[in-house]
């Protein structure tokens, strides 16, 4: 099952005071209308905005329902819809929800960093003392394999697209190409674009990036150039443990160099 965000109902819900009110009206159908409300307030992240569009038609209530449910104070009618009593003080905003994706796709980012570089350094130690680097054994076991295979053909919402690796992987690629990009600014408008859709994670991160290229397009923010990596460069350097002075073009400068250069053209 696709993993989704949640909001709280409280213990003791089913003992409050307006919902036995509900009950003994013979309103419990009620009840059920305002779980659906909160759920999808939750889901569409409205911050307790239920449109009257959303009331009717995607949770099927009738007037009556929601009459009954305005009457008890737990709904309050406004333009366009309703909005649930105090869904803020008890549920996460839209503006905390997106803060902590956000700072959820930063961490994986950072560990798949950190995780690069560690197999970097085993790399090269591996190419110093004669031995196959990691990068070089590319097989993968046939349960991984498959399992992963599943899981990245299975098709998912867009919000369950921002939490998975390759979206880290593809947010990587973007801020290397287009450096000055509202990443932010270019996902709200991504999300809310493809909201309620079902997509493969290849299929998710195509369009993902496609939809950054425009927009960076449309905005006017060039491409950075490619880094090519050289024996002297940085990020050799760094690999071998060397600095300026101690450069060298040998085989094994140049050899990371290469590696490096295959695995930038492979994302």
């Amino acid at each position: 099952m696709a993993r989704r965000g949640y909001v709280q109902l409280v213990n003791g819900f089913y003992d409050n005071d307006k919902i036995r009110d509900l009950v003994r009206m013979g309103r419990a159908d009620s009840v059920g209308v305002y779980c659906m409300a909160l759920s999808l307030c939750g889901d569409r992240l409205t911050d307790g905005f239920v449109p009257r569009r959303a009331m009717l038609s995607n949770i099927g209530a009738t007037p009556e329902q929601v009459r009954a449910l305005v009457d008890e104070g737990m709904l309050e009618e406004v333009e366009g819809g309703w909005l649930i009593h105090d869904y803020t003080a008890h549920n996460r905003t839209k503006e905390q929800v997106l803060h902590a994706r956000k700072k959820s796709a930063e961490r994986v980012a950072k560990h798949r960093n950190e995780s690069d570089v560690t197999a970097l350094h085993r790399n090269c130690n591996a190419v110093t003392s004669g031995q196959t680097p990691e990068y070089q054994n590319t097989r993968t076991p046939k349960k991984e394999k498959e399992e992963y295979s599943s899981s990245f053909s299975k098709e998912i919402g867009v919000s369950d697209f921002e939490l998975v690796r390759e979206k880290a992987h593809a947010n990587a690629d973007i801020i290397r190409n287009y450096p000055n990009l509202d990443l932010s600014d270019a996902w709200n408008a991504f999300n809310s674009q493809h909201y309620g859709e079902t997509r493969s994670v290849s299929d998710w991160t195509r369009l993902w990036k496609g939809w950054c290229q425009r927009r960076a397009n449309m905005s006017g923010i060039p491409p950075s150039k490619r880094h090519i990596h050289t024996w002297q460069c940085e990020h050799v350097l760094q690999a071998l443990g060397r600095d300026k002075e101690t450069a060298t073009p040998d085989q094994q400068a140049c050899q990371m160099a290469k590696q490096l250069n295959k695995e930038e053209n492979a994302k």
